[in-house]
């Protein structure tokens, strides 16, 4: 579980490189780990929100074979795998971090964003992952939704 050394990689021939495969899409029961990043966009300078969520579980809609093509929910040196989610701190997408605040199981009723980021930490949410073409056509895996974990909508 060791990650490889810089040498090990540097060594390694052209021929044995390649991109990582996307998550397959799908629902997954994700936890929140730790504290989300606070930074800023390098174009426009917007203030955002990352944080990193780890799959756990996934669900019944997630192709069990592209999963396993995938390696599962771990890597090949045993880690498990994360994924990253921003939120834009503007008037127009705040909505976005008060939405997935509740799909944590979060109230955020009479409490302010910075507030609830604090109980956000360990919370178990369900993500729906999507697939989005990128710069020279790569597929890039994306959390495009969130369900609160045991809700109706997660059957």
């Amino acid at each position: 579980m060791n990650s490889p050394s810089f040498s090990n990689i540097m060594n390694k021939s052209w021929d044995d490189v390649e991109a990582p495969k996307a998550m397959p899409v799908g629902s997954y029961l994700f936890v929140v780990k730790g504290l989300p990043r606070h930074d800023k966009s390098t174009k426009k300078g917007t203030e955002y929100y990352e944080f990193t969520l780890q799959p756990i579980q996934a669900l019944e809609d997630v192709d069990e074979e592209a999963l396993e093509e995938y390696g599962g929910l771990r890597d090949k040196d045993g880690n498990p795998r994360v994924m990253r989610t921003t939120f834009y701190l503007t008037e127009d997408a705040i909505y976005r971090l008060k939405e997935f605040t509740e799909a944590c199981g979060v109230d955020p009723t009479g409490k302010t964003p910075a507030q609830t980021i604090n109980e956000l930490p360990n919370c178990q949410v369900i993500g729906h992952v999507k697939h989005s073409a990128g710069r020279n056509d790569r597929i890039y895996a994306n959390v495009e939704s969130f369900t609160r974990f045991g809700s109706d909508d997660d059957e």
